[in-house]
This record gives structure tokens, sequence and C-alpha cells, in this order.
């Protein structure tokens, strides 16, 4: 593309020599009947107060094709006659016959989809204003992949210490630490993130909100008609579309909510309930085979972290590449001692089983190992909570498992749902970014 120009890191930035276009630079593009059109994609269960929220947020936007899909599995609640009463030709129904893990409910609302891209979303996300501004950015034909931007919404009383929620840009990708304006992230540097995945290192955030992908190049991915696999698909589709997608283009402004709700799998995760968290998402027997395959390598722990390397390696067996990594199976079981040394001193949980478990699957060099550790964290804890919880956090800071987020909490007002937070943003003023936005679409509908 010969308006971008190319940085030293592999991303070619689409800011150089961006030509104002008449007028003031505030004007919504028109609608481009032409253009691609994008099949947004909702798996729910028993969720319908949220899931009217997500679908509210889309109906909303406006100037170019969309489709909404709702994959139903098989709730309780009566989906059909809400999605009646919209009467919108653009909302389609479908309910599965029988209840399905979320990564089949995610593979059947994808075999549906007819649009040129897709998204899949939470039913308790929310499509942002800033979306409308993405669509000029593509043709049919490319990008394969484009990584949107995403704030974060918390519904009040959810997370421990933020009983009042919050509407926050979280910045928890490290090619999105001082971006403005989008750009290409160049292929190297997406496979070498897509390796770091494969050694626990989270260097981009998995969430599928992030990932509006071209649907012709997730049918090349398919295996058996399915695209997503493992226990958790985010974090497989992560590998599989930073491994093999030719174009990637990053948008640094936020164009998606994820919503954090009581019902959401973030409620588990924040509050440490892990093994409530797995069974919401119903997902264990997923990848039976790998996790087999895996028995004398897995530990007592986290089950992020198992899930995580069991994903990491339905990816690695299905992309056949020598030049992706293997799963770090070492750094894992260092992990999972870590996640248990914790609960054990700093959550002050009941952890002396799972770590008499775990010490019986020990090797020689890995028991000498959990004994040092073991006796940091005995001697910090005897200093008081304090000196333990800042031993820990300095142990996890050395390992590094997730790049550091950046996070700023806006200030909304009052609020009670993800509603709320679009309509605070709704009323923003056309800002410096909704200028830039405005005037960079020339330059990059050349593409």
């Amino acid at each position: 593309m010969d308006s971008s120009t190319k940085t030293t890191d592999g991303q070619h930035d689409l800011r150089a020599g961006d030509p104002a276009i008449p007028g003031t630079g505030h004007e919504r593009p028109q609608n481009r009947t032409n253009g691609p059109k994008i099949s947004f994609l909702i798996p729910s269960k028993n969720r319908l107060n949220l899931l009217k929220s997500a679908i509210s947020s889309i109906l909303s936007l406006r100037f170019f094709e969309f489709e909404i899909i709702v994959s139903d599995n098989y709730s309780d609640e009566d989906y059909k006659h809400y999605i009646d009463q919209l009467d919108d030709s653009r909302v389609h129904y479908v309910r599965t016959a029988r209840p399905l893990s979320v990564t089949d409910n995610w593979n059947h609302a994808l075999s549906l989809a007819t649009g040129d891209y897709v998204l899949m979303l939470g039913d308790d996300d929310a499509v942002a204003p800033a979306f409308e501004a993405v669509i000029p950015l593509l043709s049919r034909d490319e990008p394969d992949l484009i990584y949107l931007a995403a704030y974060h919404y918390c519904y009040p009383y959810v997370l421990p210490g933020r009983q009042d929620g919050y509407l926050a840009t979280v910045r928890n990708s490290e090619f999105l630490a001082g971006a403005w304006g989008p750009f290409l992230l160049g292929g190297a540097s997406a496979r070498d993130l897509a390796n770091a995945v494969m050694d626990l290192r989270a260097h981009f955030s998995f969430n599928a909100q992030h990932f509006l992908v071209k649907k012709s190049f997730l049918h090349d991915q398919m295996v058996d008609g399915r695209f997503y696999r493992s226990p958790y698909p985010d974090y497989f589709a992560a590998i599989v579309l930073f491994w093999r997608a030719k174009s990637i283009l990053v948008i640094p402004t936020e164009a998606v909510i994820i919503g954090i709700s009581p019902k959401s799998y973030g409620f588990y995760y924040f509050n440490d309930q892990f093994e409530a968290g797995a069974k919401f998402l119903d997902n264990e027997v997923v990848s039976s085979d790998i996790r087999e395959r895996l028995e004398q390598v897995l530990l007592p722990g986290s089950p992020i972290n198992t899930n995580w390397l069991v994903s990491a390696e339905v990816a690695r067996t299905m992309l056949d590449d020598p030049a992706l990594r293997k799963p770090d199976f070492a750094r894992y079981r260092v992990l999972q001692m870590m996640f248990l040394l914790r609960a054990k001193y700093v959550e002050r949980l009941d952890a002396d089983d799972a770590i008499t478990g775990m010490q019986a699957r020990l090797g020689p060099e890995e028991g000498i190992l959990f004994d040092l550790l073991d006796a940091s964290f005995l001697s910090a804890a005897n200093n008081g909570k304090q000196a333990v919880s800042g031993l820990a956090d300095e142990l996890s800071n050395r390992i590094g498992q997730f790049y550091p987020a950046d996070v700023k909490h806006l200030d909304i007002g009052a609020h009670s749902s993800i509603d709320d937070a679009l309509i605070w943003l709704r009323r923003q003023p056309d800002d410096a970014h909704r200028t830039f936005w405005s005037r960079v679409i020339n330059r990059i509908l050349r593409w």
C-alpha cells in the first residue's frame, strides 16, 4: 500500500500523508451498499436481558450492511418472542436442538453467517459508536483480520473493590501502546505474538470481540467444517489467526465494548471462582483427546493455565508448522506452582490438598524449585500480608505472563448497565479522533 510508511517494528503506519476531504471533517461516511457485509455473531444462553442491549447497540449503527445471528444455546428463556417483536429482517434467530459447549455454539453461530466479515460478541457486550468508522477501511477482499481496540464495561457489584462498576479504555496489547491511528501489523510481528501465546505469555488480548475477521479467511482455516476448537476457543483462534493472516489491520480506537456482568465468565475470573467459571463454559470435555495426551504434563492449579495449555496444543496440532513453537510445558508447571502458593499464602485459601497432589507429580528439580518458592512465601507471610503480597507480585512480574495493561477509567456518572455507557459515549462531542477518522478514510479506501 503505497500511502503507508513502514516503522522499525514491522508495522505500516497509515497516517502518513493523510489528505483532508471536503467539508468540515466531521461528516459521517455515506452508505456503501457495495461494501462488505458484517455478520455479528452472538451465542447466548439464559441471558436475554443482556442480549437485548447487545442487539440494540448494533441496530443503532447506520451506513453499512449487516446481520445479527443469535445462536440460542437451548435456553429456558423465551428468546424467540423477543426476536419476533423486533420485526427486523437483519436479526436472525436459531435455537440449538440440545445444550452445546461454548465452543460448539460458537461454531454453530459461525456456520450461519453470510457476511464478508464476522465479529463474535458475548451477549453482555456491545458495539461502540466508533465501529461505524471502521467499515470504510475494509473491502470484500482484505484485510484478513482487523484487530479492534475495546472498552471494558463492568457492571456494578461485580468486581471486588469496584462495586460501582466502570467504563474504561484498556490497552493490554503491546502493539496498542502509544498507537492513535490505524496501522498494518507486520507478519513477522504477528507470528512472534502467536509464538508468545504458546509460551503462555499474553502480549495481546485474546478476547474474540477484538477480532473482526474475513469470513473466507476463516473458512480456509476450517477442518471438518469447524473453525473454533479447544476449551478456550478465543485463545485457539488468536494463535491461528495471528499465525496465518496475510494482512492484519489494527484499529486503536475503541470500537467495541467488552462487558463484565454478574452472569459472565469475567465475573468468575475476577472473583477467583475458577471452578464455577469452568462449569459456566461447560468446555472441559472439548478436546478430550489432547487433554489425555497431556495427562503427564498437567498439574493441579489454575484451570485457566491448563485450558490455555490444551488450547495451545490443539492449535499446534492443527497448524502442523515446525516454525510454531511447542507449548512450554516447563513454564506451565511453574505457573501452576505459583498459582497454588499464591492461593495458600496470599489469598489464604485451603490449597493443601492441591499442593500435596502437585508435589506427587513433580520431578526432582521441580521439587527443589517448589520447596524454595514455598520457603520464600512462608518467610514473607511471617512478615505480614503486605510482604507476601509484594513477593507474589514481584515474582508474577518477573514471570511476565500478561502484558501490563494501561487502564483509564472514564467518568460517565451514575450507571447501572452497558446501556448507560453507550448513552454516555454517544453524547461525546466530535473530538480530534473523529476528525482524524474522516480525514484518513480517503487514503485507506485505496488499499
